[in-house]
């Protein structure tokens, strides 16, 4: 009996593992089309309200309503404090903090993160340029997640049950 019931807990254990590798999977997705919409509403704001980058984070914090929100509240309040750091340096380090505790790959976390260098040409129709090329990027990452999530989920939920078999056999 206890045999049996240490097999269905660890059949349960590697269930459980694969069901949660499948759901970082879809919230990667989730934060790449929330930040598609960021660099979207960044790129429209420069473009037609001719904002500068600490108003966006104030738009942009009422705008988000996940964790990115409070990241651009973050962002504008220490601009205003003007304590010398640059725009840049605090806009990577709330970020960095932000995006930390995703699924992001680094590659993906850097493009939101480095999105005030594109910012230093003068005129508002090349910024706009710039950061449209970022954004294409992204849409680029997160229409290829979207497209192999499923075949991804059937197979990593798949080795988590072989991985469960394979220990209770192992374990017998």
């Amino acid at each position: 009996m206890l045999k049996i019931t240490g097999c269905l807990c660890i059949l349960a254990g590697c269930i459980g593992w694969g069901i949660g590798r499948v759901r970082d999977e879809r919230n990667r997705i989730r934060h790449l089309r929330e930040m598609i919409r960021i660099i979207k509403r960044i790129q429209n704001e420069i473009s037609y309200g001719r904002h500068t980058l600490p108003e966006i984070c104030l738009i942009l914090s009422e705008y988000c309503k996940t964790s990115y929100g409070e990241c651009f509240r973050t962002i504008y309040e220490r601009t205003k404090q003007q304590d010398g750091t640059c725009l840049e340096k605090i806009w990577e380090e709330e970020l960095a903090r932000s995006l930390h505790r995703t699924r992001l790959q680094e590659e993906e976390k850097e493009i939101l993160i480095g999105l005030p260098q594109n910012l230093g040409i003068q005129e508002e129709k090349y910024q706009a340029e710039s950061i449209g090329q970022s954004m294409d990027l992204l849409l680029r990452k997160c229409r290829q997640a979207e497209d192999a999530i499923e075949n991804k989920s059937r197979v990593i939920f798949s080795l988590s049950i072989l991985t469960g078999v394979f220990l209770t056999i192992l374990l017998l």
